[in-house]
């Protein structure tokens, strides 16, 4: 909230560091609304004193100098609220500029050419510009990473506009060491080393158990330094930590093979450190790719050397805040072995031509939050990994670690690679990542779980489980390197994939190739359950593959699309008017404001109420809406269950009294029932939301749960929804209400046995779910907790639950596995299924006499004995005679009597690779049979069964068959049990659990033009 009396800060007081402009109200501006519980109406209107204050008051701005050996970009110039801000020249691809701010800030970016066109990024925000000349301008509320694009220019302007720091520390004082007093006296003018100096103050606050190190604006050349457990790093904004860019002056820490080079960590923590915190505006510049560039002397001389900028390692309780991070020679930000780590604020600028300079990478660490970062390099910009004891990471203290529990949340992304990335080291799990809120301004690939390290040695590969990819939205995937598109599934190990959800994600561009989903057919890695809900490509939503520019491989399970219900009701104002809305008091409007129209409560300062479907039926349902007050004591609320005029709820930011209210008004009667502090800026837009389940409700500001109530009262049970205000000029838009989506309650297996023996890809059995919601649809995946101790025994498509091995009752009799069935809105049920084992007796050693019921060879040339249901069949001459499916749609035949227990096998040969050919058994006619298949596009031995006309797989087995050869294929049933050979070798048996299709006839079927038959013969067992 900006300060409300004049205040100054002056230059002295934070070390030449920041100039802070303050804004100067009135004493009237200060006056509150009171209130009493229960009130009238009338009491919460607005002050007209208000109004004397005007809508264009400046930011709060703290400003920082130039580092002396950085040089002024000669592209662009930069003023935030008619004060000019430094821009740095840096990469041929962009200069950057960093100021903080609160409030609302204008910005306006000058060229030296005429502004013809322009784009500013991340592109979901919508910030709209104006251009005068060579001038953009352009205004921020929030702090905002953003990038500029002016005409066709290829260097672009990234403005780091930081919230506001508002603990700044003493320069001097109790409990801090400030480098450049004595007794450390670090040079800062970058002439003389002052690692040194700088360590001396780190481990003497750490000595004194405690406290804050101090940098002031300046250069301060660097060789390696520790951070160490309860001190506070700070790094005023001005100040430059920069490496030498000679490889001598750093210790060795780690050897990358790729690279033929050996590598430092240039700023670590101590091994089994805590409680560390780095942050302020300052600098980190490792001067890394001059350094991996220059040749070692002796005795490496033919060897560039890397460096790591930061690298917490082996600590808990670390916390990074504000720097920029820049030129690092290898990955700029790693976090290893670490855990309770949280990093905001984050510039990491690379090189965008060097491979190998990702911007952070977390590592085998545990409950990490990224938050608010901006990273531009050519390789990764966002990754997680986890390693074996080998290589770069051979050094790294302490056991092998998995990764858990790590958060990307509002993270932007420039990178010629990968934006957010798993992998592609995945020795050791990766459970439960997290990237959310964020936006990828370039990539060649943007989402990708790449499960691709395929040396690991450990007795069971590592997996990925549980990654989220949340409120995304892609602008440019054009780039191809390492392959071009826009997500990707994979692994090419044994480990598998698993529960992966990508939500709300708006694909602008999908790159030149096919995404892509895949698992691993020659290790048996699996990729199950991946979820897309809400996802929507060049503004399409997507509701298959083909709409996500994507492919599938035959290890894949468990795709699903569980698309959001349409709305209740919606409302983005874009149509300039307020149809569908009744104003009940107030001068409601729908001006312009920027690129987009809202709705605006006019110039009255009295109560303005407008309401939706007041008086409708609706009960419980989620309610949002964005709002955004002109002035700092004023409210915006949203009401629901709006019954009439009189009788509601209402949610409010009450920006005067610095705090959230939530009421509710019966009879005209308005109480308070629940409030919670919350300091709101002006002229922000802040993302308000309700959610009313009978008497509870649960109220959110940007996603932040508030507040919740529960209302002991059965009262104001259903409504609409509407808007309140007292105060002028508040805006509102992006209405959404949502029916609320209910958690399933259970999930069910139709069968919990099999057979032994039953060869793997045979169908145990079907999922279904109960759910309070009416019409879900639901994912089935396997999933981690208690009682998955067989879990990767078994695989899940759709709702269909497959063995991954053959069972032996005599070695195991029952199977334990963990479900987790998800609906269409993220919520979940899970529960452990026991499956058992049925024991059946060995089959005998000596063959049991048959004798043939049916053959046909087709000499004689035609088909006097099969009979037509479709296709196109006939007797031609390939060598042989043989029958032959000459049209390009399903074709099936028949032939012989309702036979029960049998051998039915024939020839079959396929004229391309991508045919199919089955054979039929106990056939009852078109709708009812077995069908057992090869089919050479899947690369795989179907066998089906067809009940009513739907065909369910409920058996499989990999096979590759050829064009243009002869396989004899043969099924052979005896009560529910089949099984299946190729060229007389067994390839798939199955037990169907259900007693259907008892008795019936035989026959082929095929999709494929060109498919040949022949030598059908049908045995039964011989009387006794």
């Amino acid at each position: 909230m900006l300060t409300m009396t004049r205040k100054a800060v002056s230059l002295l007081a934070v070390l030449a560091v920041m100039i802070t402009v303050f804004l100067a109200q009135s004493a009237d501006a200060i006056a509150m609304e009171s209130y009493s519980v229960p009130s009238l109406d009338r009491t919460d209107v607005a002050d007209p004193a208000l109004l004397a204050q005007t809508d264009n008051a400046p930011a709060t701005i703290q400003n920082y100098p130039m580092p002396s050996i950085y040089t002024a970009s000669s592209v662009f110039s930069l003023k935030a609220d008619n004060e000019a801000v430094p821009v740095i020249s840096y990469m041929p691809d962009y200069d950057y500029a960093e100021f903080s701010f609160s409030g609302t800030v204008h910005i306006e970016v000058t060229v030296s050419e005429p502004i013809t066109s322009y784009s500013i990024s991340p592109m979901a925000k919508k910030i709209a510009g104006t251009v005068n000349g060579n001038k953009l301008t352009f205004s921020l509320s929030s702090s905002t990473y953003v990038i500029v694009k002016i005409n066709d220019m290829n260097k672009k302007i990234v403005i780091a506009a930081d919230p506001l720091e508002t603990d700044v520390p003493p320069s001097t004082g109790a409990g801090i060491y400030n480098v450049t007093k004595s007794p450390y006296n670090a040079d800062n003018t970058g002439t003389e080393m002052a690692s040194d100096a700088i360590q001396r103050a780190i481990d003497d606050a750490n000595q004194a158990g405690g406290g804050v190190v101090f940098v002031p604006a300046g250069v301060y050349k660097s060789g390696n330094l520790t951070l160490k457990s309860n001190v506070t790093f700070y790094l005023a904004g001005g100040a430059v930590i920069v490496g030498t860019g000679k490889g001598e002056d750093y210790v060795i820490d780690f050897r990358k093979d790729s690279r033929n080079a050996d590598g430092t960590y240039f700023i670590r923590t101590a091994v089994d450190s805590s409680n560390i915190t780095i942050r302020g505006r300052g600098t980190i510049d490792g001067k890394g790719i001059a350094m991996r560039e220059r040749k070692m002397p002796a005795p490496n001389k033919n060897e560039g050397f890397l460096n790591n900028l930061l690298v917490p390692i082996a600590t808990t309780n670390f916390t990074f805040d504000g720097l920029i991070l820049r030129d690092g020679g290898f990955w700029s930000f790693m976090v290893v072995r670490s855990d309770n780590v949280t990093i905001k604020n984050l510039k990491g600028f690379q090189d965008l031509y060097k491979i190998e300079n990702d911007v952070i990478d977390i590592n085998e660490s545990q409950d990490v939050l990224v938050k608010h970062a901006i990273g531009i390099s050519d390789d990764d910009a966002f990754s997680t990994k986890t390693w074996l004891q080998t290589g770069m990471s051979k050094g790294w203290p302490g056991a092998l670690e998995h990764l858990e529990n790590v958060v990307f949340d509002d993270v932007m992304a420039w990178t010629r690679c990968a934006a957010f990335k798993i992998g592609m080291g995945v020795a050791q799990p990766q459970i439960d990542v997290t990237f959310r809120n964020s936006y990828v301004y370039q990539s060649a690939r943007a989402l990708l779980i790449d499960h691709g390290y395929q040396y690991n040695t450990l007795p069971e590969e590592g997996y990925a489980h549980n990654i989220t990819f949340e409120n995304i939205d892609i602008e440019r995937v054009g780039i191809n390197q390492f392959g071009n598109y826009w997500f990707g599934v994979s692994t090419s190990t044994s480990g598998d994939v698993s529960n992966v959800i990508f939500k709300n994600i708006n694909v602008r561009e999908t790159g030149s190739q096919k995404s892509r989903l895949s698992g691993n057919d020659a290790k048996g890695g699996m990729v199950n359950g991946v979820t897309f809900a809400d996802v929507y490509v060049g503004g399409k939503l997507a509701t298959s593959l083909n709409d996500l520019n994507a492919t599938t491989n035959s290890n894949v399970n468990g795709i699903l699309f569980a698309n959001s219900k349409p709305p209740l009701f919606s409302d983005n104002f874009e149509d300039g008017n307020t149809a569908g809305w009744t104003s009940v008091t107030g001068g409601w409007t729908v001006p312009t404001d920027g690129s987009n129209q809202v709705l605006s409560s006019g110039n009255q300062t009295t109560t303005s109420l407008i309401t939706a479907n007041a008086g409708n039926l609706w009960t419980d349902y989620a309610y949002e809406a964005r709002m955004r007050m002109p002035i700092t004591n004023a409210n915006a609320g949203l009401v629901f269950r709006v019954k009439d005029a009189n009788d509601y709820y209402m949610y409010r930011i009450n920006s005067s009294n610095q705090k959230l209210e939530l009421y509710k008004s019966v009879n005209g009667q308005l109480t308070s029932v629940a409030s919670s502090p919350f300091t709101a800026q002006e002229k922000q837009w802040y993302t308000v939301k309700v959610i009313v389940q009978g008497n509870t409700i649960a109220c959110y500001v940007d996603g932040e749960l508030q507040m919740e109530w529960t209302n002991p009262v059965n009262e104001l049970t259903a409504g609409g929804i509407g808007f309140r205000t007292t105060s002028a000029g508040v805006h509102f838009d992006d209405v959404v209400v949502s029916p609320i989506n209910k958690a399933p309650e259970d999930v069910t297996l139709s069968h919990n046995s099999v057979v032994e023996n039953t060869t793997a890809g045979g169908m145990v059995g079907t999922f279904s779910t109960t759910d309070p919601d009416a019409g879900e649809t639901f994912a089935y995946m396997l999933t981690a907790g208690a009682g998955d101790t067989d879990n990767k025994s078994f695989t899940i498509s759709d709702n269909k639950l497959f063995l991954a091995v053959t069972p032996d009752y005599e070695v195991k009799d029952n199977y334990s596995i963990r479900v987790r069935s998800l609906d269409s809105g993220g919520l979940y049920v899970e529960k452990t299924f026991t499956i058992h084992v049925t024991d059946v007796n060995e089959a005998p050693t000596n063959p049991i006499p048959t004798v043939t019921r049916f053959s046909d060879n087709f000499e004689d040339g035609n088909t006097a004995e099969w009979t037509s249901a479709s296709g196109s069949w006939s007797v031609a001459t390939d060598g042989t005679k043989a029958l032959f499916q000459n049209a390009s749609a399903t074709g099936l035949i028949t032939a012989g009597d309702s036979w029960t227990d049998y051998t039915f096998e024939a020839k079959v040969k396929m004229p391309i690779t991508n045919a199919n050919a089955g054979i039929l058994f106990r056939v009852q006619d078109a709708g009812h049979f077995y069908m057992y298949r090869i089919n050479s596009a899947a690369k795989k031995l179907e066998l089906y069964k067809s009940v009513d006309n739907v065909m369910t797989l409920v058996s499989s087995a990999p096979f590759t068959a050829q064009e243009k050869q002869w396989y004899t294929m043969k099924a052979s049933i005896q009560g529910n049990t089949m099984k299946c050979y190729v060229d007389g070798e067994l390839k798939v048996e199955w037990t169907n659990s259900v007693t259907e299709l008892t008795a019936g006839k035989v026959g082929f079927r095929t999709t494929s033009a060109g498919v040949a038959f022949d030598d059908a013969l049908v045995l039964v067992p011989a009387p006794i």
